[in-house]
């Protein structure tokens, strides 16, 4: 994690920078999971019907600063019920050595058509 951008994102939360924060995993998450998804023109998401639904976060232990995660993220699960879709993004964070740090579940639901 480079100690700059952590302590530029911990600075605007009013953290005092001398961990990383939890939340700081979301921007990694969002870079390897959902900005893909987006971009996935095979999944067509309309993205202007798309709310975020729910995030769930499990460290194993704190991210460190100055640590380099591996960031692996795969579509869990898409299903649709009452006419709305519902995709889950499942994404691993591993250490150097191979262990995962943090895996992180978002959900997000398309809404169907008017």
């Amino acid at each position: 994690m480079d100690e700059d951008h952590v302590a530029r994102f911990a600075a605007s939360v009013g953290d005092d920078g001398s961990s990383v924060p939890p939340t700081f995993v979301t921007a990694p998450e969002m870079v390897a999971g959902l900005v893909q998804v987006i971009a996935d023109t095979e999944l067509g998401l309309d993205f202007a019907r798309v709310v975020h639904g729910e995030q769930e976060y499990e460290w194993s232990r704190p991210v460190r600063l100055g640590e380099t995660l591996e960031v692996r993220s795969t579509i869990e699960s898409i299903r649709a019920k009452g006419g709305h879709e519902f995709l889950t993004i499942r994404t691993r964070m591993l250490g150097e050595d191979g262990v995962e740090v943090v895996s992180a579940r978002s959900s997000l639901i398309v809404r169907g058509g008017a």
